[in-house]
């Protein structure tokens, strides 16, 4: 049974998170949009240390990112309303670690943005 949002919402060890999560979200979209050409020719999707690129596609591919982190943000943060009655404590270890997530989500994307500029 889901609590009450309300008092969900009050609670400071989800607030905070909640608000890294959804600026987070907000400046990988923005950042992707703003820099990614997604007409052109195909970019860079990974490259690592030791064979450096190893991923060529085309820009739309660059939308997975923002999408998986909104499907990161929906699937924890439903679970962390939904186990917020019984366990406060797992509930706000969801909503941490979705912070958490999303940070490396920003860091990976302005490391692949970096790489196609």
């Amino acid at each position: 049974m889901l609590y009450s949002p309300k008092l969900f919402v009050r609670d400071w060890w989800i607030n905070v998170p909640l608000a890294i999560t959804v600026f987070s979200l907000v400046f990988i979209g923005w950042f992707v949009v703003s820099h990614i050409n997604f007409g052109g020719d195909p970019i860079f999707l990974h490259c690592n240390v030791i064979f450096g690129v190893d991923l060529v596609g085309s820009g739309w591919k660059v939308l997975y990112l923002p999408g998986s982190g909104i499907l990161i943000f929906l699937v924890n943060y439903f679970l962390a309303l939904f186990f917020y009655r019984t366990d406060k404590f797992l509930s706000r270890l969801f909503t941490l670690i979705t912070a958490i997530l999303e940070i490396f989500l920003v860091v990976a994307t302005v490391l692949i943005v970096g790489l196609n500029i």
